[in-house]
Parts: structure tokens; sequence; C-alpha cells
């Protein structure tokens, strides 16, 4: 009862500490423009509602407010015009954004995001319409509004597909119909939209078939003719860590497809890069964020403060889409990219910044992309091994040969082989790794569905563990394989019914 009674007294402190505070606010300035000049342009801060006193900036932080108050000149576009002509169709947005999209003359779907963004649909319900969403709101600052005009370029250099941010102010207009009212008047990011056909975009891989997370990952899991560009995605994100964009989620990416030889590879294109460049300050925000334990949402710094944790929202796609990449590679594609990021590239992207803006935080963030770059070698060798001490290998819903070689008490092997409609195996396999015993503890092979086989040799005295998880149907496990005597280190996993050969202890 004391402890509920000092709690309850804790937290009304708390919040009073938060009204009080708010009490600060101020709002000295609003969104305004000047008259169109001669090459039609307007000049226009990304919002005037950050500008706080000292003692409001010292608990919730200074962060990116000159940015975001700085007046800054952008293209006043009219969509009849703009790229041959560009209809909207569609309103939305994230958690954040406003958006509108578009599509121009040949049917290819481009974003209007806006700049200035919202916290409140990320936040509960019930406060809404409160101080606390307004609080929420103002922490919108932790993001440089310019931040994706400077990814971009960075991308471009080390052949990340990416797409290519415009700055654009979008008047109220008669071509924006019914939705005039509620997205005009506004400062834009345009961009093309990943989706579908992009057959003459360079930066998508002229791609003819753009999908998402969702649809990639249901195609890869179906037909084992079907893959991911590992080695592109770890790039992809190495990169992610370079820009410090901490936010990389499933809906974060769409992916390319391109068909060889009949079969299907997808490979990766990051999108929304609003967590670039984050700057987390103020006493109460990096208390809460302590508290919450956000231990993901990090600085943008020198150096990452601790990069496994950084990565924790990607945790997934990482666990399922690197699992035949070598440490080797990682450090090749870190290296890579090293060379490629130079001084000069990185003070030419960071310059992409509006002139305006450039000088307040430009020279800053260039010195810390500079520090990070030569670290990428060290990331990749510290993140890699956290991903490799349990891997995880999917099949799919085809017909699969799960083959598991203990051929020394150093490496073990593992191939895996497309079984046809005719039970024929195929003599390449579509999966191969070998394996460092002193990398990987676990390795764990997840037959999805069909009519699997599993076969595992080798006698060894050191070994990885192996878990074989079967699907719905008849599967066949054969394990001769051996580490130790009474050493058990094959678990199968599977419906009772299925043929098991000469399991191991």
């Amino acid at each position: 009862m004391a402890g509920s009674i000092l709690h309850n007294f804790l937290f009304k402190r708390f919040i009073a500490v938060l009204v009080f505070f708010f009490g600060f606010i101020q709002h000295n300035f609003s969104q305004t423009t000047v008259p169109r000049d001669s090459a039609g342009y307007r000049i226009l801060r990304a919002s005037g509602n950050y500008n706080k006193n000292p003692l409001y900036k010292f608990f919730w932080g200074e962060h990116y407010r000159r940015e975001w108050n700085t007046p800054v000149k952008a293209l006043s576009v009219n969509l009849d015009t703009l790229k041959g002509g560009l209809i909207p169709y569609q309103t939305g947005g994230s958690r954040q954004t406003k958006s509108i999209r578009v599509k121009d003359t040949q049917d290819r779907e481009y974003v209007f995001r806006s700049v200035d963004k919202s916290f409140g649909k990320a936040i509960p319900e019930i406060t809404h319409g409160t101080f606390i969403e307004k609080i929420a709101n103002d922490q919108v600052t932790v993001s440089h509004p310019y931040a994706a005009l400077a990814v971009e370029p960075l991308a471009r250099a080390v052949n990340i597909f990416h797409a290519i941010p415009e700055l654009t102010y979008v008047p109220k207009q008669k071509a924006l119909g019914a939705l005039s009212d509620s997205t005009g008047n506004i400062l834009y990011l345009l961009e093309q939209r990943p989706d579908e056909d992009w057959s003459t975009a360079p930066n998508f891989g002229y791609s003819k078939n753009i999908v998402g997370t969702d649809k990639m990952l249901e195609k890869i899991l179906a037909d084992n003719d079907n893959s991911v560009d590992q080695k592109a995605f770890v790039k992809a994100r190495l990169f992610d860590m370079f820009v410090g964009d901490w936010g990389r989620h499933e809906d974060q990416w769409r992916w390319a497809t391109f068909k060889k030889d009949g079969k299907t590879v997808y490979v990766p294109i990051p999108r929304d890069r609003d967590n670039a460049f984050t700057k987390f300050d103020g006493f109460l925000v990096k208390f809460l964020l302590s508290a919450a334990g956000a231990k993901h949402m990090q600085t943008f710094d020198y150096k990452i403060k601790h990069v496994n944790n950084f990565n924790f929202p990607a945790r997934h796609l990482d666990h399922h889409l690197v699992n035949e990449v070598t440490k080797e590679e990682w450090l090749a594609i870190a290296n890579e990219m090293k060379v490629a990021l130079t001084d000069g590239v990185i003070d030419s992207a960071v310059k992409k910044f509006p002139p305006e803006v450039y000088p307040i935080s430009g020279p800053g963030i260039a010195a810390k992309l500079k520090a990070r770059r030569e670290l990428l070698p060290v990331w990749a060798d510290t993140y890699y091994s956290f991903l490799n001490k349990k891997v995880e290998i999917t099949g799919t819903e085809d017909s699969e040969l799960f083959e598991v070689n203990r051929i020394s008490d150093t490496e073990t092997v593992v191939d895996i082989y497309k079984i046809t409609k005719e039970r024929e195996i195929k003599k390449k396999p579509y999966y191969h790794r070998v394996f460092k015993n002193n990398e990987t503890e676990e390795i764990r092979l997840y037959g999805i569905a069909g009519n699997d086989e599993y076969k595992l040799k080798g006698k060894v005295n050191k070994g990885i563990f192996m878990r074989l998880i079967g699907g719905p149907g008849k599967d066949v496990y054969s394990d001769e394989s051996g580490v130790k005597r009474n050493c058990r280190k094959t678990y199968i996993y599977d419906n009772p019914g299925n043929d098991i050969k000469n399991k191991t202890r």
C-alpha cells in the first residue's frame, strides 16, 4: 500500500512538473510567406511553432529548433504543370507526416510529404487535445527538417536505391480540388513513391515491379526461386547506421524486383529518412527515453553508443534477411563504403541542405559523418557477431532438402536444395554457407511447408546446436552426425507421424 501511495505521489508530482514547464511554451513565430519572386520561389520556415525560451529548452531540448525556424527558399509549384502534370488522388501520411499522393501522365506515383510533422497519432488517444500532445508534437524538433536532402546523395555514392527528394511549396490551387484547403500552403518534400512500375528510374534500378515488405516476404516464403539480395540489404543496413537512422522497421522498406533465368531477386529500397541525424537533448527528454527503455533512440553523434540496441527495431528483418552473408563479406561491404564516402562526397551531400540552414548544423553533421564512416567496419563486425550467435534459416512452402555437414570442430556447412514436384533434388543448392563454430552457437532450420528432407552427417568433438523445425507436410529426418559421446546437439520439432531415422542422442 505504501509503495502504491508513493508511486501515485511521484506520478502526480511528475505531471505537475510537466504542466509547470509547459507553461513556458512560446509561439513567437508563425509560418508566413513573402510574395512569389520572379523565379517562382517562396520564403518560409519549416515551422514557426518551435521557438522556445531557454528554460523550456533546458528541459525539453534545443534539438534542431533553429533549423525549423529559419526561413528558406522553396520552389512554389503548380500541379497542372509540374512533371508534365500531376493528379492528386489520395491524402494520408504516417504517424508523423501529412502527405498527398499524386500520379503523372504515365501513371507513375509521387508523394508530397509535409516537412512539418505531428506526433499526435503516435500517442494514446486519451492524451489528444491535452498538454501531453502539445509536448509530443514539439518533439518533432529532434529531427532535422531537411535530412532527406543530404541522405540522397550519400545513398547514391554507395549505390543504394533511393528516392530523390525535392523541396517544394504547394500553394492552395484548383488542381488540388477538395483537398486544397487541408493540404495547400504547406512546405513539402516531393519524392517518387517506390511502388509498382518505375522502369524509367535509374535510382530504383529501372525496376518494373516494386513491392512492399509483406508482399516480398510472402513471395520468398512461397517459392525457393525467389530470394532477397542479402549483400545489398547488408549495405543498406550499414548505411542506416552511418546516417543514424534508428527506426528501420518493416514498413520503412520497399523492394525492387528483378527476374533472371526464371528466378526473382528482391533488392531493398529504403524510404522515409525522418530519423536520420536525430538529436535527443534536454534534461526531461533524456530522462523519459531512459525510463521508457528506448535504447535504440540514440542521438546522431561521432559514434553509435551501442550498435545492437541501435538496431533493435530492425531485428526481425535483419535475422531473416542476412543469414547467408559471412563476416568477411560484411567487412568487405563496410570497407567499400568507406572508400566511396569520401570527404568530398560528404561535404557536397550536406550542402544539399537549404543554404540558409547549412551554416547552422551542416558542418557539424559533416564532421560526424566523417567520423562514423571510419567506424563502419567496427560496426559491421559487432553487429555481425550479434546476429550470428543464433541463426535462423527458413525454407519455403516448396519441398526442400536441408543438408548439414559437421565437417570439423571449427566449421559446419549448411546447404538447401530445391526438390521438384517429381521429387528430383537439384544439383546446386540455392542456399550455401560455411558456419564458423566459434561465431555461431545455434542454427534453426525452418521447413515452413512441403515434404522436406533433413540430412545431417559428420562426427566431431565440438559442434553447433541444430534445431530442425518441420512444417505440416510429411518430412523425413536422417541424423548420422555426432558431437562427442552422449552429447545431443540435434533437436527435432515436428508433428507425429514423420519419418525420423538414426536419431542421435
